[in-house]
């Protein structure tokens, strides 16, 4: 492993002598780029995707789905405030929601949130980071679509689960659903959508 990595930062810095900075960074963003690149490639897409699908749970969870507590209501708008972002101010019988409550609302928005976050995932893998021609575009898309629900499936029932069961903050469940789906997501990807 460790020789292999050698090797592709030799290969980068060889084509960095011999094409310059210039060509060497569209090298970057072509398909073929050592294994390396394309692995910090994919760790781009998926912080997108992440941002994409992260971002559209926390605007539902904050406003038209309420799947906080009182004590995490009031730990994020002490943080937000910080970078002078402002929560919107509940009405104090919408912040006593039971973990049931809690956890449905934390799905819905999960689900809303994987539309979203599964179209940028695609877009950005399909145009940036794997090489596409084992299906045509339409299956291809479908599969990466399946294997996202897949994963999501699983991270949809273990969130829900930890909030029900141990009462854990909507914050943990969300962190234990994110590493669920990355997991999943990249080996199913690597070897089964995308590989030629």
């Amino acid at each position: 492993m460790k020789r292999a990595v050698i090797s592709q930062l030799r290969e980068i810095l060889g084509h960095y002598r011999e094409h310059g900075l210039k060509k060497t960074l569209a090298w970057f963003h072509s398909k073929d780029a050592p294994v390396i690149i394309q692995l910090g490639k994919y760790v781009v897409a998926g912080g997108m995707a992440t941002v994409a699908t992260m971002g559209t749970w926390m605007i539902l969870c904050f406003t038209v789905l309420p799947a906080f507590s009182i004590e995490e209501i009031e730990q994020y708008r002490s943080i937000l405030a910080k970078i002078h972002i402002d929560l919107p101010h509940y009405k104090v019988e919408t912040l006593h929601l039971s973990d049931t409550v809690r956890a449905s609302h934390s799905t819905y928005a999960n689900i809303l949130g994987w539309v979203f976050g599964n179209l940028v995932a695609y877009v950005v893998n399909a145009l940036w980071v794997f090489e596409g021609g084992r299906h045509n575009r339409w299956l291809e898309f479908i599969y990466f679509t399946l294997v996202s629900g897949f994963s999501t499936l699983i991270g949809l029932m273990a969130g829900p689960f930890l909030i029900k069961v141990f009462g854990i903050s909507t914050g943990v469940s969300q962190l234990s659903f994110l590493v669920t789906a990355v997991l999943v997501n990249y080996v199913c990807r690597k070897y089964f959508v995308f590989a030629k």
